[in-house]
């Protein structure tokens, strides 16, 4: 809990809204390369977060139940037409 706690608040909020359970290490490992690729922008960061772990649940989605799931996104975060 304490590494927890040593986490940046804006990433602690983020975990505690996200989808899937994220490990402190994988958080800090996403944040860190997230907030080098924006060059500190923590918005930027957090957009990045956002968008990996879309591209994780859209691959689970695919995997486990078919690409034709209507939870399904497309490559810009839509939900797929019917």
């Amino acid at each position: 809990m304490t590494r927890f706690d040593r986490l940046p608040p804006e990433l602690r909020g983020w975990l505690q809204h996200a989808m899937l359970s994220w490990s402190v290490k994988s958080a800090e490992r996403i944040w860190a390369k997230a907030m080098r690729r924006h060059r500190g922008n923590v918005q930027a960061a957090l957009c990045e977060l956002d968008r990996l772990e879309r591209a994780h649940m859209n691959r689970d989605i695919a995997r486990i139940w078919g690409p034709d799931h209507p939870g399904l996104e497309d490559g810009l975060g839509l939900e797929k037409a019917a």
